[in-house]
């Protein structure tokens, strides 16, 4: 349905409790709430009572990546073993590339090229890490990428260079390399209507003048129906020119503890995104990363906006910090979930209470939202929304229960307006059409956060999901 008015009878928002209301929807936007009678020309939905509430805004994710990861073989748990992981790659079909995603040392810890020769069907092959900074390749794949490589500088194709077969931080060369035609985005954005969302900030470092005509591209001829936020280079300043469904979002920094950039030049980079009034956003899974981000936001100073990615490991000290220097942060609870018992066994137990913390951080004041980082994390929102109310392991195990937040809290962290993650949204007039329609009333969904419950997804009023 495109610009068709809607009317949604008989739902329940959260300003409105217990109460039924009708909304109505017209070119894109919310006009009025209240007892409303059904126009001629508007197209009436029946909530029966269930919650409408904003479209959910993923605030961390990497599209073309998740898209690209639905024509991919799992190659982590629940594959726990090289038996198993053999018995995956072996019985995928096809002579040309097979692309594995999810790999995690429990399942081999000493994975390479010679590994995948033996064991991995006659064909090319890479292996994805879990954290997306490794690649693994056989014989076969690595003489392709090198064979393709021929004609980039010299330091591109020296970067693609291993003799077992691990490459890091390679992603976009390889994606250059390597891809034959543009992956799934139309299956991955269906997938996301699905679960309520209506808008994603795609923080994929390495996103450029080239990305931001693709994601155009893809959301005027209709296979891309989010909004996004496109987080990315310094550079992407020079192409991006906002518009209704795609915006500019923050310069992505991605650091890592064995290769942190030159202090000085992280300094310029935060103090250069400033002048133009372009918040920054740092990805920090590490205590030595954060320590280093915050000296550097200390040195050049912050904007409202600023922002940490993931925060995965915030010791007390630090939560101080982050305070004083009032920057957000966007953290993934689903990680524990997805990685908590393998953080049981591997993190030491004093560390375990400032992993993905959400409590302590909300109670000293600093903004949190929520992203899924899809694909490296599970794409459903409200996966993430469970994981934080009840902090439970795959497992069942607690971690970090002094960090559980209630259903209402942790439902904000996905709220927030893209550009403004930290301002949670509501259903009101005025404001765009982006709603997302659970089958039931919040009393009922708190105690059962699942995206089964949800009915119907609208984008600036178009219906991009309905369940009927």
């Amino acid at each position: 349905m495109t610009n068709q008015s809607l009317l949604i009878s008989n739902a329940e928002l959260l300003s409105k409790p217990g109460r039924r209301n009708d909304i109505s929807i017209s070119n894109g936007t919310i006009t009025k709430i209240g007892e409303l009678t059904p126009s001629g020309s508007e197209v009436t939905i029946d909530a029966k009572g269930g919650l409408l509430i904003p479209g959910l805004n993923d605030h961390h994710v990497h599209l073309i990546s998740y898209a690209a990861s639905l024509a991919s073989v799992q190659c982590g748990p629940p594959i726990t073993s090289p038996e198993t992981l053999a018995e995956a790659l072996n019985s995928q079909t096809g002579t040309y590339w097979l692309r594995g995603i999810g790999f995690h040392e429990s399942v081999h810890p000493n994975l390479d090229r010679q590994w995948l020769d033996e064991n991995g069907p006659n064909r090319p092959i890479r292996i994805q890490h879990r954290s997306g900074r490794l690649w693994i390749l056989n014989s076969q794949g690595l003489a392709l990428i090198q064979e393709g490589a021929a004609g980039l500088r010299f330091h591109e194709r020296a970067r693609l260079n291993s003799d077992d077969g691990r490459l890091y931080d390679v992603d976009e060369l390889l994606g250059l390399l390597t891809r034959q035609q543009s992956p799934p985005v139309d299956v991955a954005s269906e997938n996301l209507a699905r679960f309520g969302i209506t808008g994603i900030n795609d923080m994929t470092p390495s996103n450029d003048s080239n990305t931001w005509q693709w994601f155009a591209e893809l959301q005027s001829s209709g296979s891309l129906r989010q909004k996004v936020r496109m987080s990315g280079r310094p550079e992407l300043t020079e192409s991006a020119h906002a518009g209704a469904q795609l915006t500019m979002g923050e310069t992505k920094v991605h650091l890592h503890d064995s290769s942190l950039p030159d202090f000085s030049e992280l300094v310029k980079t935060i103090d250069n995104s400033h002048r133009i009034n372009r918040t920054i956003a740092v990805h920090c899974v590490t205590e030595t990363e954060l320590v280093f981000t915050l000296s550097a936001f200390r040195s050049a100073g912050t904007i409202s906006g600023d922002r940490i990615e993931h925060a995965s490991l915030v010791p007390p000290a630090l939560i101080e910090q982050l305070q004083e220097l009032e920057l957000g942060v966007v953290t993934q609870p689903n990680f524990i979930l997805e990685r908590g018992d393998s953080y049981l066994r591997n993190i030491p137990v004093a560390e375990h209470p400032f992993l993905y913390r959400c409590r302590s951080l909300i109670d000293a004041h600093i903004p949190v939202a929520f992203g899924t980082d899809l694909p490296f994390g599970d794409p459903d929102p409200w996966v993430s929304l469970n994981a934080a109310t009840n902090r439970q392991t795959a497992s069942g195990d607690c971690l970090g229960e002094s960090e559980c937040i209630s259903p209402d809290i942790a439902l904000k962290g996905y709220l927030g307006d893209l550009s403004h993650p930290f301002e949670s949204r509501s259903i009101k007039a005025g404001e765009p059409a982006d709603c997302c329609l659970l089958d039931a009333p919040w009393e009922v969904l708190k105690d059962d956060l699942r995206s089964s419950h949800v009915a119907l997804t609208t984008r600036d009023g178009e219906v991009i999901y309905s369940r009927n």
